[in-house]
């Protein structure tokens, strides 16, 4: 599975303008990922995560210190496994948002 989601990441990075960081890929890559919007182009945070609680320790410890409490305007934090983009609205797990990756459709 994490050659699948280095491919959908980068995938999903080369077709949407997204920067992807040198560091990217050191380490295996996990199911959520977060994008920097407020950088132009936008960048691909080199680390990834399996637990939506390592995603809510690196927002509350890098992320929210440096934005401000408006970072949701700044960042978009994807799930590649369900193909959803994720909000955080505060509590301790991510409300699914809109989906950015065409699932499949079931075959007949």
């Amino acid at each position: 599975m994490p050659s699948t989601y280095r491919r959908l990441i980068t995938a999903y990075c080369d077709a949407h303008g997204v920067t992807i960081p040198p560091g990217f890929g050191r380490n295996t890559p996990s199911r959520f990922a977060i994008i920097r919007a407020d950088t132009s182009p936008p960048k691909l945070v080199a680390v990834t995560w399996f637990k939506q609680e390592d995603v809510h320790y690196y927002i509350d410890r890098f992320l929210k210190p440096e934005l401000g409490e408006s970072f949701m305007q700044s960042i978009r934090i994807l799930d590649f496994k369900e193909g959803c983009e994720l909000v955080d609205e505060g509590g301790a797990r991510f409300k699914k948002g809109a989906a950015f990756i065409q699932k499949d459709p079931p075959s007949q």
